[in-house]
């Protein structure tokens, strides 16, 4: 199989690229060639070889042409079908942008390519106002829209089974399929460490909680000056320089650790420096893949108590310490206790590692590649005539 991947990449970190780069690194070892048609980042070369795939860097965000350009680059590689990875919002800071962008995907498919995509949130789940974004008519009717076009893919994979429900239920449209998030790290269970440690890693915006966790931390290291926090990660792409921002207002703060940037191979040495992992979200787009990383590493968590937190806690059996959303004393309280009852973490961290044990890369592309060849079988006109012809017969 010649697999096209379109995804943000890395070095840009973002949710939907960290996903889009470990996954096109799993397919390359079970498929013939693996090409990911990424976007351009400043710096970065326009073409590269990353553990065993090709990176064509054809798009750039904020830009109306993305559509058209990642169509006629696909056109010239001549993949057998086409993933794409993609988020609402991952093509640009405006709303033109981002729908004229989310052509892609259907023009990808009316072109003749076999077109599977996952979608990692949608418009109908989304808290717009919470998330910064504007929300009004014109919002509502491109969302949907955006959303119809989406669905002209062969085949639409949602990360949530509620998702999939949402959109069956509101576009009556069955070719859709659920795969759960899954795991980068293989899950095993790592000892806590003596250190108080909470960490934070995330892509920052205002509604990832970065500041109510710094004053939650305040009050804890009042109480015990052994509490340590690690902030690690990078800006959200619709908010350049929220972190530099927070950083500057708390620099001074004892206790803290920032680890801006933190590149990939570094990540599982830093979830196991932490004992509690902090998700103080106040909305969020989808599955959370910082919760299923640290539950393959076998830490707990402590979040604000969201629909998609709940609903992939129960889906993929997630341990989450949930308080009621903005109850800062509830979060506090909640991360004081575990942080003080190493033995509580480990049972929660084992049996969280037990849940991802089911879940891992290879489990999940494995699926995935199923979604992919059954694409390729119905569009090729030879296996789509041979039902009519024997039933004709």
């Amino acid at each position: 199989m010649k697999l096209a991947i379109v995804s943000p990449y890395p070095p840009e970190i973002s949710g939907v690229g960290q996903y889009g780069a470990r996954f096109s690194q799993g397919f390359a070892r079970s498929v013939d060639q693996v090409a990911v048609f990424a976007n351009r980042v400043k710096g970065v070369p326009l073409e590269d070889q990353v553990d065993g795939v090709t990176v064509h860097r054809v798009w750039e965000r904020d830009q109306l042409a993305a559509s058209p350009s990642i169509v006629h680059a696909l056109h010239q590689w001549k993949p057998d079908a086409v993933w794409f990875n993609i988020g609402l919002s991952m093509f640009g800071r405006s709303r033109p942008h981002n729908f004229f962008a989310l052509t892609a995907p259907m023009l990808t498919r009316a072109s003749g390519l076999p077109t599977i995509v996952t979608l990692h949130e949608i418009f109908e789940a989304a808290n717009l106002r919470a998330l910064g974004a504007t929300n009004g008519r014109l919002t509502h009717w491109g969302g949907r829209a955006a959303t119809r076009m989406i669905l002209q893919a062969d085949t639409v994979c949602f990360t949530l089974q509620s998702y999939l429900q949402i959109i069956q239920r509101q576009y009556g449209k069955r070719n859709t399929a659920h795969i759960p998030h899954g795991v980068y790290d293989r899950p095993h269970f790592y000892s806590l460490p003596d250190q108080k440690r909470i960490l934070i890693f995330a892509t920052y915006a205002p509604y990832k909680g970065l500041i109510d966790l710094i004053e939650i931390f305040k009050i804890l290291r009042d109480a015990d000056s052994a509490v340590r926090l690690t902030v690690a990660g990078s800006d959200h792409p619709r908010f350049p320089g929220y972190l530099a921002d927070v950083r500057s207002r708390y620099n001074d703060v004892d206790g803290i650790e920032w680890r801006v940037g933190i590149p990939e191979h570094d990540l599982p040495s830093l979830f196991n420096s932490a004992r509690v992992v902090a998700l103080p979200y106040t909305a969020t787009t989808g599955a959370s893949s910082v919760a299923h990383r640290a539950a393959a590493h076998g830490r707990p968590m402590v979040a604000y108590d969201l629909p998609d937190l709940r609903t992939s806690a129960a889906e993929d059996r997630l341990q989450i310490e949930f308080v009621p959303r903005g109850d800062k004393e509830s979060f506090a309280n909640c991360l004081r206790q575990l942080l003080d009852d190493p033995a509580r973490c480990e049972i929660i961290g084992r049996a969280n590692v037990a849940a991802m044990q089911s879940m891992t890369l290879d489990m999940i592309c494995h699926r995935y590649l199923q979604i992919f060849e059954q694409a390729i079988k119905r569009s090729d006109p030879l296996v789509a005539i041979k039902p009519s012809m024997e039933q004709d017969a």
